[in-house]
């Protein structure tokens, strides 16, 4: 079969897995289609390591839904850490004016007018197959070709399949990129009125969950809860016995995990983590800009037909706020400002900050709103 992948160009692929009761997921099956052929693999009794030639080539393009639990587990099965040319049919369906999350059987079923079988949606993979479930699984790369050569012709004579293939591009980067450590404390809910040395001792736990959690193969809440996180940045444990009063702590009561937890507190208590600007006394005000740049993303997806999550997400739009309300020193390093997305849509984005551009109400415009230039 590798053999025979040599002579395509195209390699469209799915994965069976279960990620319950674990920090990395299990892969149970992986689905290919090439050429004329769909094929079943068990990766527990096959070496993956023989895809990678493909997986990393340029001129085999790689064809998935909505890849973003997929590819890495197809790379670390293949023990590959690179993916190129990937087309993933969900984000080219939002440049084609799907929507953003369009299911894998919403569109075969509108592209080849075939309705799946989703019976089997929530299968066990972990014992033997059934021929059942096999052709069940097979089904979701069975329509895939023709589903991405759809997609790309109907991209390609709206001219935006370049568009598309760097956007692609940009989700496996982020897919296959592990979390930076020092910013897991930021996705702690609620953390907004901690002090420099709470937000130090809530940046160290949280690394140190991180860590716990990979080591055990066990879900990060199953080490810790977030209640439990900031429950250790407001009142920091000095010692073992302090550990037992805190709610939520799980698995990371055990040794050595809670002792090194009580070094990690240590620690950020001397590594304070400096206050963001805007959260000491304008977060309404950011709050409302955000708002703002969000009815700008609204205005460019209604013309553009394009899913507004892909031109700029949530935390770009924050991001571009706070860079506002800090004085707008350099340029910030947020995507939509690079690549195909300045042009579509992040030179409004800067225009709306810098006051070039107002919104007004007209029912007669695509979405109701449209803009005025001052």
């Amino acid at each position: 079969m590798v053999q025979r992948l040599n002579d395509v160009d195209e390699i469209c692929l799915d994965c069976e897995f279960q990620g319950e009761g674990r920090y990395f997921p299990k892969l149970y099956l992986v689905q290919l289609a090439f050429g004329t052929e769909c094929v079943a693999i068990d990766p527990q009794r096959v070496n993956l390591g023989l895809l990678a030639s493909s997986f990393e080539s340029e001129g085999v393009r790689k064809v998935l839904h909505d890849g973003r639990q997929d590819l890495p587990l197809l790379a670390k099965a293949a023990a590959t850490t690179a993916f190129r040319s990937v087309f993933d049919t969900q984000i080219a369906a939002a440049f084609a004016g799907y929507g953003g999350s369009v299911g894998y059987g919403a569109l075969v079923s509108d592209v080849c007018g075939v309705e799946l079988d989703k019976s089997l949606q929530v299968s066990d993979w972990t014992r033997e197959l059934s021929d059942q479930q096999i052709e069940y699984a097979l089904d979701d790369v069975r329509y895939l070709p023709e589903v991405s050569a759809t997609l790309r012709t109907r991209l390609a004579a709206s001219g935006r399949l370049a568009w598309v293939l760097e956007a692609c591009a940009e989700a496996v980067r982020r897919a296959l990129t592990k979390r930076d450590p020092e910013k897991l404390y930021r996705r702690v809910g609620s953390s907004g009125r901690l002090n420099s040395e709470q937000l130090g001792v809530l940046r160290e736990v949280a690394k140190w969950r991180e860590r716990v959690a990979e080591a055990i193969d066990k879900p990060v809440p199953t080490v810790a809860s977030d209640l439990a996180l900031k429950s250790l940045a407001l009142q920091p444990p000095s010692d073992l016995r302090s550990l037992e009063r805190v709610r939520g702590l799980g698995a990371g009561r055990n040794q050595p995990w809670a002792r090194e937890l009580l070094e990690a507190v240590a620690l950020g208590r001397t590594k304070p983590e400096p206050v963001p600007f805007v959260q000491r006394d304008q977060e309404p005000l950011l709050e409302g800009l955000t708002s703002v740049l969000g009815l700008a993303r609204r205005f460019v997806a209604v013309r553009q037909g394009i899913a507004g999550e892909l031109l700029v997400n949530q935390a770009e739009l924050r991001a571009l706020a706070e860079w506002q309300l800090g004085g707008r020193a350099g340029e910030p390093d947020v995507e939509v400002l690079g690549g195909w997305r300045r042009p579509v849509i992040g030179e409004l984005l800067l225009e709306v900050l810098s006051g070039e551009v107002a919104f007004r109400i007209d029912p007669a415009a695509p979405g109701g709103t449209d803009i005025v230039r001052r």
